[in-house]
């Protein structure tokens, strides 16, 4: 009895142990702890009437960490996930609202027809974020009140769906449901995006729109009012959409990078439209080097923005570089006060900020 019960159990355990090995060799798992750290030191011309200095977590990318994952399981499929994190050095607090994971927090399945990914995510206009003067001049560098959402915005509830890269070409389509009973397009939002990547030519193009939503153009892009009424708060959006289309060309140390954002703004029965023009160049004076030259011409209404970009940045590791940023806005007609992206406004109608900072990657 005793040695059938034995002879049953080490054979149960050959089983488990032959499954266990199958499993493993079937389905290779991989998962990366990965983060960002970025702080500056800056000087403010004019907040509110008074110069000011200031210490900024994330400037020229947002500090953050995270956790990303990939399962093989076979045929070209692979289940994938990221959970990431924002936070803010100066004092510890959670970024995007004080979301645990408010920067990126979806899970998906890659396939030989492409990658569907559910949750938190980036919509499309991301595809032109690299092509522009944002990814080295600092948050300070973003357009008008980053309504065009070339900074790199997130939606709640995506469903998206990727091409797979056919000759450096892809496709990106995704839909976020907005939740509410008995109204289907009340908060929901959707995104399109095409790009196009060789050795030394990159372009794009994307739309994004998103239903019932808020801004407060007062506190991030110095407009006191917006439809022709004051407002002294928040303005309620029926709709904002933006179509925004660029690219990038490398020739030696030289990169030329430029982009155009068209945003539509509806409110009630009032429409205002913000547009933008961006050009710039990078130049590595050595692999270690390098700088940047840009500007960006906005207009809205009657109002037009003018914004100058200066960049230096020296790697003083493959993970780890110094930088110094300098922006400047100066505003054009109206009674409009000059706002660089999450800066105070200032009293008139321009503002500089000068920056010094340190970026580590783990």
């Amino acid at each position: 009895m005793k040695t059938s019960i034995k002879a049953a159990l080490l054979s149960s355990a050959a089983i488990a142990c032959s499954l266990v090995g199958m499993g493993t060799a079937y389905a290779q798992s991989n998962v990366t702890l990965y983060g960002l750290i970025d702080e500056s030191l800056n000087y403010v011309s004019n907040e509110g009437g008074h110069s000011a200095f200031t210490q900024t977590s994330g400037n020229v990318q947002g500090s953050r960490w995270g956790i990303k994952g990939t399962e093989d399981l076979g045929g070209g499929y692979q289940a994938i996930f990221t959970l990431e994190n924002g936070f803010a050095l100066n004092n510890g607090a959670f970024g995007q609202g004080g979301l645990e994971f408010g920067r990126q927090a979806f899970v998906g399945l890659t396939t030989p027809a492409g990658t569907i990914t559910l949750g938190r995510q980036y919509d499309f206009l991301i595809y032109l974020y690299s092509m522009t003067n944002l990814f080295n001049a600092g948050t300070y560098g973003f357009h008008l009140g980053d309504y065009d959402r070339l900074g790199g915005e997130r939606l709640n509830n995506v469903i998206a769906y990727q091409t797979p890269t056919f000759d450096g070409l892809k496709v990106g389509v995704l839909y976020a449901p907005g939740g509410q009973p008995g109204h289907l397009a009340a908060g929901s939002a959707q995104s399109y995006g095409i790009s196009y990547s060789s050795d030394n030519l990159n372009l794009a193009a994307a739309y994004t729109s998103v239903n019932n939503t808020t801004i407060t153009p007062a506190a991030t892009i110095g407009v006191p009012d917006l439809f022709g009424t004051p407002q002294s708060g928040t303005v309620a959006l029926n709709r904002i959409s933006t179509f925004a289309a660029g690219g990038s060309y490398k020739f030696g140390p030289a990169l030329l990078h430029g982009v155009y954002s068209l945003t539509d703004m509806k409110g009630g029965n009032s429409t205002a439209v913000l547009s933008t023009w961006e050009g710039g160049v990078t130049y590595w004076l050595t692999p270690a080097v390098s700088v940047l030259g840009g500007y960006a011409y906005s207009k809205l209404n009657e109002t037009r923005w003018g914004q100058y970009m200066v960049s230096a940045d020296y790697f003083l590791s493959k993970r780890t570089d110094l930088y110094a940023l300098l922006n400047y806005e100066h505003v054009h007609g109206g009674d409009v006060q000059a706002t660089l992206f999450t800066a105070t406004p200032s009293s008139g109608g321009n503002q500089t900020i000068v920056s010094l900072g340190i970026r580590h990657r783990f």
